[in-house]
């Protein structure tokens, strides 16, 4: 009877692991439907239930991370990401999903942060020109220039470009184009108008149709060419975006 008891419990066992196995491929072949036809939520919902089903399957974490990002949910996508980060602090792409999601919540402080492991951990020039544009957002000019000056110094970033965000649409822009166009901004920021002239006209040099230099450089010959005025006030020069 013993046997028999114990026998049944094993049959049990086997058929609720095969019904489970049966159940994590269904949605795993339901996730992957989604995904194909870009349906992100329910993806994210296979997802759930495929960790209800494996709970031991924590590299589900990343996958869905990387969704809630690709979904522009960058709240999810940061406590996900921080939760896998603190078993993993070496995942280089969950760190970027969080450095981009805490950017997009406004934690540009933390962002940096984050940024500055990416840089110091693999010696990317694009991760370098994200920091850049953080350091300036924080108004932390000299750092931000030091960062710049690193990256027209590298010949890697001859080869890349960046999305630069305008008022309507965006524009793809060689790197070392962008980098004079963030110090142009910063020198004016310093007061230093003669050299934003500079880097604005370099960043141009570079690539004749950069919108975002062309209208810095007109909003500043306009300025030189207006008289002083007690009364006026000072236009702040547009600024420069990361891509997400």
């Amino acid at each position: 009877m013993k046997k028999l008891t114990t026998l049944s419990l094993l049959t049990i066992a086997c058929v609720a692991f095969v019904n489970a196995q049966d159940a994590f491929e269904l949605q795993n072949r339901v996730y992957k439907a989604a995904l194909k036809n870009y349906d992100v939520q329910a993806a994210t919902i296979a997802l759930y239930n495929m960790q209800a089903i494996k709970p031991e399957r924590t590299d589900l974490n990343d996958s869905l991370a990387f969704l809630y990002f690709s979904g522009e949910r960058y709240a999810q996508a940061y406590i996900i990401g921080e939760e896998i980060l603190k078993t993993n602090p070496k995942n280089s792409g969950i760190l970027e999903v969080v450095a981009v999601s805490k950017q997009n919540l406004g934690l540009i402080k933390e962002s940096l942060a984050d940024y500055e492991k990416l840089y110091a951990a693999e010696k990317s020039v694009y991760y370098l020109y994200q920091t850049a544009t953080l350091q300036y957002q924080l108004k932390r000019y000299g750092e931000c220039i030091a960062s710049l000056d690193q990256i027209l110094a590298n010949a890697d970033a001859d080869k890349q470009q960046v999305t630069i965000r305008l008022q309507q649409g965006s524009q793809e822009v060689p790197m070392k184009a962008a980098a004079y166009n963030v110090k142009g901004i910063c020198a004016l920021e310093l007061n230093q108008e003669e050299a934003a002239k500079q880097n604005f006209t370099k960043a141009i040099e570079l690539f004749p149709d950069f919108a975002l230099a062309k209208g810095n450089l007109d909003m500043l010959n306009k300025k030189k060419a207006t008289p002083a005025s007690p009364a006026a006030t000072t236009t702040k020069a547009p600024t420069t975006a990361p891509k997400k």
